[in-house]
């Protein structure tokens, strides 16, 4: 195996955040749906990724930076399973992981909580975890860019004040559902078809 540092073009003693933010620009840059044109380049960008997430599952099981001082062990190790299911797309495997979480007061958990809440579109809770993690730990890069993304997404299609999961209806206007409808269309016409 080759030096996973150097796989992911971070330097050694690197923290976890940006171990974290490495490995995700590169899962970007090599994923191989871009090249699905070029079935060549597309075996590389597998074998690309093959070894990114390799040298990522390596240090992620093998590093100790410190950074975790205010979460025992134990859980850090559950955030870190819990950021692979919710990678994954397992969203109900993920919020089953955080249940086990000793230390629901730490601003990881509300973070990946309302990640999930968002996932499932249960945007209310979504905005109220992410934003109690972003005001925790305002120097936390990551817990900032993804409230200010939420917020961004969200502004045309959230209502604060809306109940329940929207999914579900209830407490959806019928501009915001229109609205919700139009978007998922966009979003299933583009990944069938490639028309967007």
């Amino acid at each position: 195996m080759k030096d996973p540092y150097e796989v992911l073009g971070v330097r050694h003693g690197a923290t976890k955040e940006e171990i974290r933010d490495a490995y995700r620009e590169l899962i970007k840059k090599y994923h191989p749906d871009k090249f699905r044109d070029n079935p060549d380049m597309k075996n590389l960008a597998e074998e690309k990724v093959k070894e990114i997430n390799e040298a990522y599952n390596y240090l992620l099981d093998h590093q100790d930076d410190g950074s975790s001082s205010s979460v025992n062990s134990g859980d850090q190790q559950i955030f870190d399973q819990v950021r692979k299911k919710i990678d994954g797309g397992d969203l109900y495997g993920a919020e089953d992981l955080l249940i086990n979480i000793s230390d629901k007061s730490n601003p990881e958990w509300y973070f990946l909580s309302g990640l999930i809440y968002f996932k499932q579109g249960w945007y209310d809770k979504a905005e109220s975890y992410l934003r109690y993690a972003h005001e925790a730990k305002p120097e936390n890069k990551e817990y900032d860019e993804v409230y200010r993304q939420f917020l961004r997404s969200s502004r045309h299609n959230y209502n604060p004040t809306m109940s329940g999961n929207p999914n579900q209806g209830g407490g959806m206007n019928d501009e915001v559902g229109t609205c919700l409808s139009c978007c998922a269309a966009l979003a299933c016409a583009d990944i069938c078809c490639h028309c967007i």
